[in-house]
């Protein structure tokens, strides 16, 4: 027999309980929907409590017509803070033993105001480099790292017991980019903060490696999103100069993010991958892609 080999055996996510921040919107609002569809409780986290309630109006009207009966619930912090990441750890633990997975969807994208093109002066290029401020910076990183590394430090012992069970439990998902490992653009907060995010990824499967709560990141491309929106600093236009000729949809995201937290995934660790319709192969001052 086979049946450990159907898809409805590997990619089984009912009833494992899934962290999601930045739920309320973009990629974590998909990841939302798309665990939720699948019957696995969610505990959604965003910033904002407005976007938050709308989310679950929409998961309870997926429920009538997808049968899911998975738990939702919400909590309104600032993971920009250090207060505001204690009190989303004390608020998931609370009442709780375990957590199955712990995805990290909450971003930011700082642009630099002045933006310098070849053949402008040398003053221009110094007033566009100095255009990314520290307060920027400083956001930036605590979002988009900081908030990643002490949310699942706070979650290690949750996500260790879930772990322990086996069959992909346990796992941590973060969001790179690959504006991680290209130069393409002159983005320098964003691309930093998401090459950080790469290294954490590889540093913290490690440490966690006794109790092989995994750690990976999913680096999707152009996906819409509050970062693509159609404003004149989003790149969601290039989409379609990519070997997919189209942005990432739903469905990538779902996907993928399904993949790694359940058995079908529980042999990928310490990973970040690239979901991105080939957009690396097509960008100048590519570093690597071997991710």
């Amino acid at each position: 027999m086979a049946e450990q080999l159907l898809t409805s055996a590997l990619f089984d996510v009912s009833g494992r309980s899934i962290a999601i921040t930045g739920a309320a919107s973009g990629i974590g609002r998909m990841l939302a929907r798309g665990f939720f569809v699948n019957k696995a409780s969610v505990i959604l986290i965003d910033v904002n409590e407005k976007s938050l309630k709308e989310t679950q109006e929409e998961l309870k009207q997926l429920a009538e017509t997808t049968g899911s009966t998975a738990s939702i619930e919400l909590f309104a912090g600032d993971l920009s803070t250090e207060e505001g990441v204690q009190k989303v750890i004390a608020a998931v633990k609370a009442g709780r033993q375990s957590l199955d997975a712990l995805v990290h969807c909450a971003g930011i994208r700082y642009m630099n105001e002045i933006t310098y093109r070849p053949g402008d002066s040398l003053e221009q290029l110094e007033k566009a480099t100095l255009s990314a401020p520290y307060a920027g910076w400083e956001q930036v990183f605590r979002v988009n790292v900081l908030a990643p590394y002490y949310l699942t430090a706070g979650l290690v012992t949750l996500l260790g017991a879930a772990a322990a069970k086996g069959e992909g439990r346990g796992s941590v998902i973060m969001f790179s980019s690959p504006a991680s490992v290209h130069n393409h653009q002159f983005v320098p907060c964003y691309q930093t903060s998401k090459a950080a995010v790469d290294h954490l990824v590889r540093i913290m499967a490690m440490e966690f490696a006794d109790y092989y709560i995994r750690v990976n990141a999913i680096s999707p491309g152009i996906v819409p999103s509050g970062m693509t929106t159609n404003d004149a600093n989003s790149n969601l236009h290039l989409a379609g100069e990519t070997p997919a000729k189209r942005a990432g949809t739903e469905e990538d995201m779902v996907g993928t993010a399904l993949w790694l937290s359940s058995k079908a995934g529980s042999f990928m660790d310490g990973k970040v991958v690239r979901v991105e319709g080939g957009r690396l192969l097509i960008l100048k001052g590519v570093t690597s892609n071997s991710d």
